[in-house]
C-alpha cells in the first residue's frame, strides 16, 4: 500500500509534459497555470451548480408530500454515475494509453496491480472536480432543505468521495478490453482523435443538460422519473450497490453507507487485481501512428524535389505538421473552425427551445413581411452593433486559435534545425506566422461577411462590410503577431509528447489574457467615442480602425526586430 501511494504522489507530480521541468521557477509557473485553468472551468460550470443546489432544495419540498424523495436522490444518482462513466472513458484512454511513462515505471520496484492502481487513483482524483461541481451542490440544497441530522452530513462527504469509484471501474474495464481485443485502434493517433470527440461530445452534453434544466419545472421533472422507473431499475441491476448508498442518503442510514463501501472495496479489489493481466499486452503493443511507410515512385520524387519560394515552402512544412500531428490538428486548427458553429448552434437551440419552431419561424416571417427588419437596420446604431460585434468575435478567436502562440513551442528540441538551414530568421518569422493568420481570418471572416451582406440587403448600410473586415483583419494580425512574439520570448521547447505542448503550455495562457485586454481596451474606446461622446459611427469606426492599425504595425515592427535577436540568443545558448 505504501508503494501505491508513493506511485500516485509521483504520477501526479510528474504529469504529461512535467518531468523535464528543471528550475522550481518553471515548476511553480506550470502550477498556477493549472490553478487559473481549474478556476475558470469553475467559473464556467457555476451556473449548473446552482441550478443542482436549487433541484434539490425544491425538489425534496415538491416531492415529500407525495412520498418520492428517495426516488429524486436515486435518479440523480443514476444521471451522475452515466456522467462520471462516459467522462472517465477519454480520461483513462489519456492516463492509461496516452502517456509514454509506462516503460520508466516497469524497471522500478512496483508490481503491475501497483501501476494500474496508482492510475486508476489519478483518475478518481481528477473525478472529484466534478463530484464538487455538479453531485454535492445537489445533496446540499436537498439536506438543507429536509433539515437532515449529522448522520446525513457524514454519509453525503463518504458518498461523494466514494461515488465516482465504480463507474470508473466500469469506464476502465469497457477500455481495456476494447484495447485488448481491438489491434488495430491500439495507436495514439486514433485514440487522440477519439477522446477529443468524446470531450466535445461531453461539453455539448453539459451546456444541452443547464439550458434544459433551467426550463424544467417541478411537474416535469416528477413526470420524468415516473416515466424512468423501468430506466432506474436496469440502473440498480448495472450499479448493484446504488440502492446502499440512495438508502444511506434518504435514509441517514450509517449501516447502509458502511454496506456500500464494502461492496465497494470488493469491486475495486477484483479490478485491481485482474485489470494488469487486461493492461500489460495491449499498452505495451501501442504504436504512435496508423501510417505506413511508402516508398516513391521516380516520377513522384522528380515532381516533388523542385525548387520552391522558401517563405512558401517552410509555411507548408509547418502546416503539414499541423494536420499530421493530432494533437496539434485538434487543439490548433480544429477548434478556431468549429467554435463559431457550435456557438451558432447553441444560440439557435436556446431560440428553439424557449419559443418553440413554430413561433421562431413566424417570429422571422413577420419581421420580413411587414418591414420592421428594415426599420431595425436602418441608422447609425446597428452599424454600431456590427462593428462592436464583429471586433468582439476577433477577440474570441485568440482564445480559440493558439498556432501562433505555440509556433516555437512546438519545434520542441529540434529548433535547433531553424539554425541549419539556409534562410533567414526573418523569413522564417513570416512562414511560422501563414498558418495562424488565415486559420484565424477562416474563423471569423466568413461569418461577419456572409451575416453583414445579408444584414446589408436587409437595410445595413454598406460600409459595414468595409469596416468589420478591416477590423477583423487587422486584430488578426496583431494576435498573431504578439502570440508569437511572446513564443519566441518564453518558448516551451521541453515537452514529453505533442499534447504538452499544447495543453501544458501555460504561457500561450498568459498571450491570450494580454490579447482579451487589448481586445478590451479597443471595444470599450469604441462604446466610449459612440456611446458616451456621441461622435458620428463612421468617425468612431475609423478612430478604431486607425488605432488597431497602429497597434498592429507596432507588434510587427517589434515581432521582426526583437524576435530575430531572440532566436539569435537560442542559437548561442
Amino acid at each position: 500500500m505504501r508503494n501505491l501511494w508513493i506511485l500516485t504522489r509521483f504520477l501526479l507530480k510528474s504529469g504529461p509534459g512535467k518531468s523535464n521541468q528543471k528550475s522550481g521557477k518553471k515548476k511553480a509557473f506550470s502550477d498556477g497555470g493549472r490553478i487559473v485553468v481549474y478556476l475558470l472551468l469553475g467559473v464556467c460550470l457555476l451556473p449548473v451548480s446552482v441550478l443542482l443546489f436549487l433541484l434539490g432544495y425544491s425538489g425534496y419540498t415538491f416531492l415529500q408530500p407525495l412520498g418520492l424523495e428517495t426516488l429524486l436522490i436515486e435518479f440523480v444518482c443514476a444521471i451522475g454515475m452515466m456522467v462520471i462513466f462516459f467522462y472517465g472513458l477519454p480520461l483513462f484512454l489519456s492516463e492509461y494509453y496516452m502517456d509514454s511513462d509506462l516503460v520508466k515505471l516497469l524497471p522500478l520496484p512496483f508490481t503491475p496491480a501497483q501501476i494500474v492502481g496508482a492510475k486508476g487513483f489519478c483518475c478518481l482524483l481528477n473525478e472529484y472536480y466534478l463530484i464538487v461541481l455538479l453531485f454535492f451542490p445537489f445533496l446540499l440544497g436537498y439536506g438543507i432543505s429536509a433539515q437532515m441530522g449529522i448522520f446525513y452530513w457524514i454519509n453525503m462527504i463518504l458518498a461523494c468521495l466514494i461515488f465516482p469509484v465504480v463507474p470508473l471501474v466500469y469506464a476502465a474495464v469497457l477500455t481495456m478490453l476494447v484495447m485488448r481485443l481491438f489491434k488495430n485502434i491500439r495507436n495514439k493517433d486514433f485514440l487522440s482523435y477519439l477522446g477529443f470527440a468524446a470531450s466535445l461530445i461531453f461539453a455539448i452534453g453539459i451546456n444541452v443538460f443547464s439550458r434544459s434544466i433551467g426550463n424544467f419545472e417541478m411537474q416535469d421533472i416528477m413526470n420524468l422519473m415516473e416515466s424512468q422507473k423501468g430506466t432506474l431499475r436496469a440502473f440498480r441491476t448495472i450499479f448493484p450497490n446504488l440502492p446502499l448508498m440512495t438508502g444511506s442518503l434518504a435514509d441517514a442510514s450509517f449501516l447502509k453507507m458502511i454496506l456500500y463501501i464494502a461492496t465497494t472495496a470488493v469491486i475495486l479489489a477484483v479490478f485491481f487485481a485482474l485489470a494488469w493481466k487486461i493492461y500489460l499486452p495491449a499498452v505495451l503493443g501501442m504504436s504512435e501512428t496508423t501510417s505506413e511507410k511508402r516508398i516513391l515512385s521516380k516520377e513522384e520524387v522528380t515532381r516533388t524535389v523542385k525548387s520552391k519560394n522558401p517563405v512558401r515552402t517552410y509555411a507548408m512544412i509547418e502546416w503539414k505538421k499541423l494536420y499530421r500531428t493530432p494533437a496539434w490538428f485538434m487543439n490548433c486548427v480544429l477548434m478556431p473552425l468549429i467554435w463559431p458553429v457550435f456557438m451558432l448552434g447553441i444560440a439557435l437551440i436556446s431560440i428553439i427551445s424557449s419559443l418553440g419552431m413554430a413561433k421562431t419561424t413566424g417570429l422571422w416571417t413577420r419581421l420580413v413581411t411587414d418591414g420592421t427588419i428594415f426599420r431595425l437596420l436602418k441608422g447609425e446604431l446597428p452599424v454600431a452593433v456590427a462593428v462592436l460585434t464583429a471586433a468582439g468575435i476577433a477577440v474570441m478567436m485568440s482564445m480559440f486559435c493558439v498556432i501562433s502562440a505555440t509556433a516555437m513551442s512546438r519545434k520542441g528540441s529540434e529548433y535547433i534545425y531553424m539554425k541549419c538551414i539556409p534562410m533567414s530568421y526573418h523569413d522564417q518569422i513570416r512562414a511560422m506566422l501563414v498558418s495562424g493568420i488565415l486559420i484565424s481570418l477562416l474563423g471569423t471572416l466568413p461569418y461577419a461577411l456572409v451575416f453583414n451582406m445579408i444584414a446589408v440587403v436587409f437595410g445595413l448600410h454598406p460600409a459595414t462590410l468595409l469596416y468589420t473586415t478591416a477590423i477583423t483583419v487587422l486584430f488578426t494580425l496583431f494576435v498573431n503577431y504578439e502570440q508569437l512574439l511572446f513564443d519566441l520570448a518564453f518558448p516551451k521547447l521541453n515537452w514529453e509528447n505533442e499534447t504538452a505542448a499544447i495543453k501544458s503550455n501555460n504561457r500561450s495562457l498568459i498571450s491570450v489574457l494580454i490579447d482579451l485586454t487589448v481586445g478590451a481596451i479597443l471595444i470599450g474606446a469604441g462604446y466610449l467615442l459612440y456611446g458616451k461622446l456621441h461622435l458620428n459611427i463612421h468617425i468612431t469606426t475609423s478612430v478604431m480602425i486607425l488605432l488597431t492599425a497602429v497597434l498592429t504595425f507596432a507588434m510587427r515592427t517589434a515581432l521582426f526586430k526583437w524576435g530575430v535577436q531572440v532566436m539569435e540568443h537560442l542559437e548561442s545558448a
